[in-house]
């Protein structure tokens, strides 16, 4: 797309959003659909969008995007970057999906949770284990599940029974957000404990790290803490659905809510200001990062 592709913004609204400043904004190519998750490669850009609107990828040098589903991938809500072609892990309603080529080039999905309770199957978010691309925490609406072997062993964790909407890992630690329970953490993602402490046990939409910090986007706004202490609510009381944290610039935070639009901050979330242009923003990706 550009030189310093990998240097930008990007957010995830009506559309792809990109910017070098978090202030001025470009739309990227001509697609409205409200996005749920982005993925930054060296050669491409890949985007997830809502009910009936799939999974698209924008070639490094293309002027369009490209389509990557077919008719069995519509509602695509979580993707992760996954070796092979086209190397994209997808979650859906209906569980987790990976894709190889046909004899024409076009991506053909197989569904690998079709054994699962229903709860498990609907799959909010996706974090591929750093250490083992075959390995693959997912966030469902019943818990974190482990799958391995391309989706075909699949294990339980000690997070049940409740909806997950967030997956990270930082600082040597796995980080999950639940709907209602808070934040939890884990060392090897299959035992988890309730991290920090909070007066309201709101939905957790996103996950963050900048300095040691972690930033949550809650149901009530943005929280802050160390997994340890009290989480620290900033920001205007809003539903935030996406948050991002420039990697050197530790200052820097930006925020979306769907409705509510984009948010950022300069100063440890002290002072927020709104950015004009945005309706509503499901997932934000910070300069450097991989994946939303």
């Amino acid at each position: 797309v550009m030189n310093n592709w990998n240097d930008q913004w990007l957010v995830g609204t009506y559309g792809l959003s990109y910017s070098e400043d978090g202030v001025s904004w470009t739309v990227l190519g001509s697609h409205d659909f409200n996005l749920t998750g982005i993925v930054r490669e060296s050669a491409r850009t890949i985007v997830s969008a809502g009910i009936g609107s799939g999974l698209w990828e924008w070639p490094d040098g293309a002027d369009r995007w490209k389509q990557l589903h077919d008719e069995t991938l519509t509602e695509v809500l979580a993707i992760a970057s996954i070796p092979g072609d086209p190397g994209i892990l997808s979650g859906s309603p209906y569980g987790i999906a990976t894709a190889q080529r046909d004899e024409v080039g076009a991506a053909r999905w197989t569904h690998h949770s079709d054994a699962l309770r229903v709860n498990e199957r609907y799959t909010n978010a996706l974090l591929v284990d750093p250490y083992e691309s075959d390995c693959w925490l997912v966030g469902t609406e019943g818990g974190v599940l482990i799958a391995t072997d391309g989706g075909c062993m699949w294990e339980r964790t000690t997070i049940s029974s409740t909806p997950v909407r967030a997956l990270m890992y930082a600082d040597d630690i796995y980080w999950a957000g639940t709907d209602g329970n808070g934040i939890w953490r884990s060392k090897d993602g299959q035992r988890w404990d309730r991290a920090g402490t909070n007066e309201e046990d709101a939905a957790i939409y996103d996950l963050a790290v900048s300095d040691g910090r972690i930033i949550a986007a809650a149901g009530h706004g943005i929280l802050v803490g160390d997994g340890a202490g009290r989480w620290r609510r900033t920001g205007p009381r809003m539903l935030a659905s996406a948050v991002g944290t420039h990697p050197s610039d530790t200052g820097h935070w930006l925020a979306g809510s769907a409705p509510g639009g984009l948010w950022r901050t300069d100063d440890d979330g002290v002072t927020w200001r709104q950015v004009e242009g945005f309706k509503g923003v499901l997932s934000i990706l910070a300069p450097g990062g991989t994946q939303a």
